[in-house]
């Protein structure tokens, strides 16, 4: 099998010659700056060419909307970056989404504190909306020329294009707290909000599949916390019930794409069958530590969802003992099950050594 013939075959549910390797969701900087003292080549230091490239993964390209989801909604032109305040400690700044941050002086991997959001007012969504609109040809600039180029250059490979998802999208404009304020007293703004969020993603996945055809749809969320998600069942129905099932239905009418895929960490066991519901047909990375168990989830969810991730990456930080059992416990009954993409459940971590993530790649491609 081809690398893009794996792929369909495994989230089909079919036979496959091995697993996706794709084993990794990413890795932070931390981590590279460890291994490259435990004999990782200084040249592999990101997660889009040269990790993938030297841990041997298949091959995957990206088209996406926003190169950033985790951190803005699909601006174009983004805020610039503007340091605001700093000290030794701290550095305050207004970032590319156009919120107020505060991160760490010394660039240490961290979650950025928000102070202020762009987006409080009908009004002020408004007055930016014209950086979400997908009609700007100047939304093909350089960087997205290139990533096409890039794509076409790779004839063996499977492609994703990268949105941000809807209650991303939300928590990025107005944060949590704003967000969590407008359902009960601003949902107008919501809306609003959710009705441009679909004109632009879908707009722009069309363009972009045009030009070099798309594999599947990456939806970061990042909706839920170890002990639940950061919304309601119900307001999840009212809020991104219908304009998910818009927005994928509005795909499908148009492209042949046929896998669309939510990331979120935390525990989303309840609104997994919501997402089904509207048309999500994978899921990622599954976190161990807020109790996402791959084996229950396929029990409960079945062929309704592909499943990519849910390998304990706290496993790597020990011996190899632990690593192979965590793996033989989860991943040989999972592929007999089809519909499985093995990978940790997070990016890598400092904590793991290059050992022993040498080691967990060894076991799991031994299968």
């Amino acid at each position: 099998m081809n690398v893009r013939e794996r792929f369909y075959a495994a989230c089909n549910f079919e036979k496959v010659d091995r697993p996706v390797r794709r084993e990794a969701m990413g890795f932070f900087p931390e981590t590279f700056a460890r291994w490259h003292g435990e004999g990782l080549p200084d040249s592999v230091s990101d997660d889009i060419f040269s990790a993938p490239l030297h841990f041997a993964f298949d091959n995957q390209c990206w088209l996406p909307v926003t190169a950033d989801a985790a951190y803005e909604p699909g601006f174009w032109p983004r805020f610039e970056d503007e340091i605001l305040q700093e000290d030794e400690k701290f550095i305050i700044k207004r970032d590319m989404s156009g919120s107020t941050v505060r991160v760490l002086a010394d660039g240490r991997s961290t979650i950025p504190q928000v102070i202020d959001n762009p987006v409080k007012t009908l009004r002020d969504f408004e007055d930016l909306k014209w950086r979400l609109d997908p009609e700007n040809e100047d939304r093909f600039t350089d960087f997205l020329d290139l990533m096409v180029t890039i794509a076409k250059s790779v004839p063996d490979k499977i492609t994703a294009s990268a949105v941000c998802g809807l209650f991303g999208a939300y928590r990025h404009l107005m944060g949590f707290k704003g967000m969590s304020i407008a359902l009960k007293k601003n949902p107008e703004l919501l809306h609003a909000i959710a009705r441009q969020w679909v004109h632009l993603n879908s707009t722009m996945i069309k363009k972009l599949h045009e030009r070099e055809p798309i594999d599947y749809i990456y939806f970061w969320e990042d909706m839920a916390y170890r002990n639940g998600p950061m919304i309601s069942p119900r307001a999840f129905r009212e809020f991104m019930t219908p304009y998910y099932r818009e927005i994928i239905q509005s795909i499908q009418s148009d492209t042949d794409i046929q896998f669309f895929l939510v990331d979120s960490d935390g525990d989303m066991w309840a609104l997994i069958p919501l997402f089904i519901e509207v048309g999500i047909n994978m899921m990622l990375p599954f976190e161990v530590n807020a109790g996402m168990d791959i084996r229950r989830v396929r029990e409960e969810f079945g062929r309704d969802l592909v499943i990519w991730g849910g390998i304990d990456k706290m496993a790597l930080f020990d011996d190899e003992d632990s690593i192979r059992r965590e793996v033989m416990e989860k991943v040989p009954p999972l592929l007999e099950s089809g519909g499985y993409i093995p990978a940790l459940d997070h990016l890598v971590p400092p904590e793991v050594s290059l050992k022993n993530y040498e080691k967990f790649l060894e076991i799991i491609r031994g299968l």
